[in-house]
């Protein structure tokens, strides 16, 4: 059974799809990375891992991540498979620190939208309990740019390094639906 590593930027369904599948593939648990880098903000600041923009949040923390994975399997000895999701972690950074033989890699992006479409998306999937709600549109706009620069970038990598790339900025469910129907057969 392989682990599922579920990475992209900001707002493109990561914690959802996690969600459906840890739904769906009972034998699967969710890693959530964001719960992780704030536990290391909470305990060690001084590690500069934290929620906000922390110097080390795409260094040291994929590190800890793809450590804390690896004990787990060793030390629990189990069938099962462990879902990891968070943006902290570019995909030369999942080759370099995870064992990609034993995983499958996907990325989410909001794919050739621009950063005014890409807002208009994070408003349509936007609830109380995202971080996006409370601000502004101006503020979420800049943030929209930096996810378009980093969306090209991400695309290319997994291009060359054969990581599934997924565009979830339109029919979101039913993509996540067919995803999930794939998985099911993979990991059988």
């Amino acid at each position: 059974m392989k682990d599922i590593l579920i990475f992209g930027v900001p707002r493109a369904g990561k914690t959802s799809l996690s969600r459906l599948l840890e739904n769906e593939l009972e034998e699967y648990e969710i890693f959530s990375i964001d719960a992780i880098r704030n536990a290391f903000g909470d305990i060690f600041p001084e590690l500069e891992i934290n929620d906000r923009n922390g110097k080390n949040n795409n260094t040291l923390l994929p590190n800890y991540v793809s450590k804390l994975l690896y004990w787990h399997h060793k030390i629990l000895k189990n069938n099962h498979g462990y879902i990891v999701e968070g943006c902290q972690v570019f995909p030369d950074k999942v080759k370099e620190v995870f064992d990609t033989e034993k995983s499958i890699v996907i990325y989410l992006g909001h794919g050739k939208l621009k950063p005014e479409e890409i807002l208009k998306n994070i408003r349509k999937y936007d609830t109380p309990d995202e971080y996006s709600y409370e601000r502004s549109d101006e503020l979420m706009l800049q943030q929209c740019m930096k996810y378009y620069e980093l969306e090209q970038i991400i695309a290319k990598k997994c291009k060359e390094y054969g990581y599934i790339y997924i565009d979830t900025s339109t029919n979101r469910e039913e993509v996540f639906h067919k995803l999930v129907n794939q998985l099911k057969i993979l990991n059988k």
